[in-house]
């Protein structure tokens, strides 16, 4: 491939790509969905081919960028225009926490573990499961979170004693089984779990999802059996 060759193709690739990635607005760089990144990858690597393949005829590669740039076009088009679109090519949010109960479903549907739902609470600057109202993933991959009205920060001001600290919360039970590191940090054992369960009226360890206390002692605890 000869330097003017490479010229040729380099600009051409340019003016293409800035054209369509205009006509495709910013939907690639923000709220993306899973698809839309796939797109932009695509779309880069056909425009690197277009430049380094020299077997590759010009004509055929920049026919190929428009014609894929079209189609990613006209889902959005599609998913903008019309309801039924938009879920099958967009799918819809998912709940994961719902009524302060966390929706195991949920967690399946988007193949996301608690310790994932956590992290994603803790990023949104919450700690403590029992003041959420309500998590949904987004079709974007995000997390939005709904805190319970006592917690919203919009309230604080309006609070005029200033509460203990809650610590850290500890996790001590997960899917059903009791995390034995997790109650040596906390000075616990067994049968500090069993008073809490019965206290709670709960027969079995297998029917608990999670449950975590604060430095305060307030423990959340959530149940396989949602109430939807």
């Amino acid at each position: 491939m000869t330097i003017s060759e490479i010229f040729i193709r380099t600009t051409v690739a340019f003016i293409v790509l800035y054209i369509l990635c205009r006509t495709l607005n910013k939907k690639l760089i923000s709220q993306m969905t899973f698809f839309d990144f796939v797109a932009g990858i695509t779309i880069g690597s056909i425009a690197a081919s277009l430049l380094l393949m020299q077997d590759l005829p010009l004509w055929i590669g920049v026919i190929g960028l428009i014609l894929f740039s079209f189609f990613t076009f006209f889902t959005n088009i599609v998913a903008i225009k019309s309801l039924t679109g938009r879920k099958v090519l967009e799918d819809e949010p998912t709940y994961l926490i719902k009524n302060g109960q966390v929706l195991e479903e949920g967690l399946k549907k988007t193949r996301m573990t608690m310790d994932s739902l956590l992290t994603n609470l803790r990023k949104k600057d919450v700690f403590y499961v029992d003041q959420v109202e309500s998590a949904l993933l987004e079709t974007d991959g995000t997390v939005s979170v709904l805190k319970k009205p006592p917690y919203l920060e919009a309230m604080q001001k309006d609070v005029q004693h200033v509460q203990a600290s809650r610590g850290n919360a500890q996790a001590f039970i997960v899917d059903g089984r009791i995390l034995e590191k997790s109650l040596e940090l906390l000075g616990k054992d067994r049968d500090w779990v069993d008073q809490v369960l019965q206290e709670q009226k709960i027969v079995r360890l297998e029917d608990v999802f999670f449950a975590q206390v604060d430095q305060l002692g307030n423990i959340y605890i959530d149940t396989r059996k949602d109430m939807t």
